[in-house]
């Protein structure tokens, strides 16, 4: 049994976090542990007995005991599971154990509570049953303490007549605990490995979605602002050797290299950031009204959705509106938080527009993206009515 067998794999390589199968190889091992414990307490109470034929010889085996249990503890902690090697011994050990605390004791305390080479031997047999993974190396495990029971309860029994049910007693417990912990643990790994791929997989997931993200985050970026400019100039709305406009181009240039570089924007409040975008819509040659009422404590994802949201708005209204004025009022009431944009132009009706990147990429997608909400209001002949809120 090579050391494979024995040291818990991380399926990821390295010191990274411990993985579910790790994680259910050390709830085996607390299992084991304290089950081992709440039998060597006893034991050593056991030195205190006059009932032993030798005394002396029953305290020895005792320090013994709790000295390799205290051995085999080091290992699994430097290691992280039971070496093959070290579980045969605490099988042979345990063996060892049952011949030689039984024969100490009177015939008719062979198997009381006194005996607790038993108990010991059901801890052995969980051990085997858990640490072997080959089910005949296990399997020959819980023989030998089995054999060795059965023959120390026959060699001591004082009362044929009682000989089957004591080794019917002793011999299911010991069957019995190695079986489970058998169980618990391949049930354990198996599911600790099925929860391992879900998380691979989820991980994967996550970063589709977040380099999906990212490339509509960019989308939306250039939509907003370079591709604005740019059409505003090829439709002659705009003189680019003008100051204005050139600052205006200097300004995307540099929010498009910080996307590129990852850079995060400077985000300030809401007021700031509409006062923002309301420069920008100025600069394409319109007039906008503002109201905008103090509205602190936005996160800075939800301020950007605003801002993005109530740019586009304004774009369409120097675009599509037929109008160069607008109104853009910025409220909160009874803790929602109310961004309107209206025009007074053209107008359209909306069930006859197919819905594009302006209004369900950079208005209505950008709220839902911090679970707000965007309604759009618009009647041929009696302008149009952007509605943005906060939460939805």
């Amino acid at each position: 049994m090579g050391r494979a067998d024995w040291k818990i794999a991380n399926p990821a390589g390295g010191a990274g976090a411990a993985s579910a199968e790790e994680r259910a190889n050390r709830f085996i091992l607390l299992l084991l542990g304290l089950q081992r414990l709440s039998y060597l307490i006893p034991t050593v109470f056991s030195i205190a007995s006059t009932e032993f034929h030798n005394g002396a010889l029953n305290a020895a085996l005792v320090a013994v005991t709790v000295g390799w249990n205290m051995f085999l503890v080091v290992q699994v902690r430097r290691r992280g599971w039971f070496p093959a090697p070290l579980v045969w011994i605490d099988v042979l050990w345990t063996a060892t154990l049952i011949f030689a605390v039984t024969a100490n004791l009177p015939s008719e305390a062979e198997y009381d509570s006194l005996n607790w080479s038993g108990r010991l031997g059901q801890a052995a047999a969980a051990l085997a049953g858990a640490a072997f993974e080959r089910l005949g190396s296990a399997v020959a495990a819980v023989l030998v303490l089995l054999t060795a029971h059965t023959v120390s309860i026959a060699l001591q029994a004082s009362d044929a007549g009682e000989l089957p049910a004591k080794l019917a007693g002793c011999l299911n417990g010991i069957i019995w605990f190695a079986v489970i912990i058998r169980f618990a643990r391949r049930y354990l790994r198996k599911q600790g490995r099925r929860l391992d791929e879900l998380t691979a997989a989820q991980v994967v997931a996550d970063s589709h979605r977040a380099a999906q993200q990212a490339r509509l985050a960019h989308h939306r970026a250039l939509h907003d602002t370079v591709l604005t400019t740019l059409v505003a100039v090829s439709r002659g709305g705009l003189d680019h050797r003008t100051e204005q406009v050139r600052d205006r181009c200097a300004r995307d240039a540099e929010y498009i290299r910080q996307l590129l570089q990852a850079d995060t924007p400077t985000v300030g409040t809401l007021a700031e950031k509409l006062n923002e975008v309301i420069s920008g819509a100025r600069e394409l040659g319109l007039y906008v009204h503002v109201r905008v009422e103090p509205v602190d404590g936005l996160d800075p994802d939800v301020v950007q959705a605003f801002g993005g949201a109530a740019r586009e708005a304004l774009n369409n209204v120097h675009k599509h509106a037929g109008t160069e004025v607008a109104w853009l009022t910025a409220t909160r009431v009874d803790g929602v938080v109310v961004v309107r944009i209206v025009d007074r132009g053209c107008g359209f009706e909306p069930g006859s527009v197919r819905p594009g990147q302006g209004l369900a990429g950079s208005i209505r997608d950008r709220m839902a993206d911090v679970a707000g909400a965007a309604r759009i209001t618009s009647e041929p002949g009696d302008g149009t009515c952007v509605e943005l809120t906060w939460p939805a």
